[in-house]
């Protein structure tokens, strides 16, 4: 996460670049920015480098970890933890090893908490269907339209001259990404849609039924929020009309719906924001190539690291 105060983001660096392309000297540009010549250097080599993704924050893990506990000592952390399901305090003390150490261990593999573990096996327990179709998870996510020319993403100046984005909405809009995934297979199905009416919504499940019909696949029971177009007449008759049961969430628990947030984060990540885009709709042709690498290709670790259509 970038600090509030930081001098540079990632919009600050692209800003750094393009006053170096217009003819600023290094020196003059680091003035500009209220930064040292070395930063200068070290973007504009990252830059030339790796172009416009050499601009993004890294990890600021160290490459090396000499300090590091050894995998034989958090095998054994984790080991004596699913055998007597003691706590940090007493493993601490039976391997002479620091509380908070063993706490580390313990919250990083999963097992810091006891109510997250079968009370006989200790295995860390994943709620998850038994087959495909019986229960499918349904969310809505909106992401502002991106102008012709990318926008502010591509232009950091880009709001100095275009005002449409301070009109309520912006001559932009948004698009409504809506959602489905499987619980069983996690296999995904998505529409970049106009609004998220009632009506928007039944006419999007069913176009995602029939989606899954035809990998084999007879959607049994739904999960939504509670947002108005789930809860809304038009939707629960439909869902009545082709047996389909309802579950909503817990209000503000949107945990509850945790595949479909997890998607949606993904879906950002490695859709909506991956790259600049210089449209709108070069996003949007980007969705279906996006959305079949994830059935089909992209390895999922709570499968094993093997793709969704892998359990159809």
């Amino acid at each position: 996460m970038v600090h509030a105060n930081a001098p540079l983001t990632v919009i600050g660096r692209l800003r750094l670049i393009q006053r170096l392309e217009s003819r600023m000297t290094q020196a003059q540009a680091a003035e500009a920015q209220g930064v040292s010549r070395p930063t200068v250097c070290k973007w504009v080599k990252r830059y030339r480098e790796e172009g416009i993704d050499g601009l993004q924050d890294r990890s600021s893990r160290p490459r090396r970890t000499p300090h590091a506990l050894s995998k034989r000592k958090v095998k054994t952390i984790c080991s004596l933890r699913r055998r007597d399901g003691t706590g940090p305090h007493r493993i601490a003390a039976e391997l002479g090893m620091a509380r908070s150490t063993v706490y580390g261990v313990l919250r990083r593999n999963g097992i810091s908490r006891l109510t997250w573990m079968d009370r006989t096996t200790r295995e860390v327990i994943r709620y998850e269907r038994e087959r495909p179709g019986e229960l499918l998870h349904l969310d809505v996510k909106k992401l502002r339209r991106i102008p012709n020319g990318g926008g502010r993403r591509k232009d950091p100046e880009w709001h100095v001259t275009n005002t449409s984005h301070r009109i309520r909405g912006g001559l932009r809009g948004q698009d409504f990404i809506h959602v489905a995934i499987d619980d069983h297979s996690r296999y995904a199905y998505v529409e970049a849609l106009g609004d998220e009416k009632g009506i928007t919504t039944v006419d999007f499940l069913l176009r995602a039924i029939k989606a899954y019909e035809r990998v084999g696949v007879k959607i049994e029971r739904i999960l939504t929020d509670n947002g108005s177009n789930y809860t809304s007449r038009v939707f629960r008759e439909q869902a009545a009309e082709l047996n389909i049961g309802l579950r909503r969430t817990r209000p503000y628990r949107p945990q509850t719906n945790g595949k479909a947030e997890a998607f949606i984060k993904m879906l950002i990540r490695e859709w909506a924001y991956k790259r600049i885009y210089m449209s709108n709709q070069e996003r949007l042709n980007e969705l279906p190539r996006f959305v079949k690498n994830y059935n089909h290709r992209r390895p999922h670790t709570s499968l094993g690291m093997l793709p969704p259509v892998s359990r159809l």
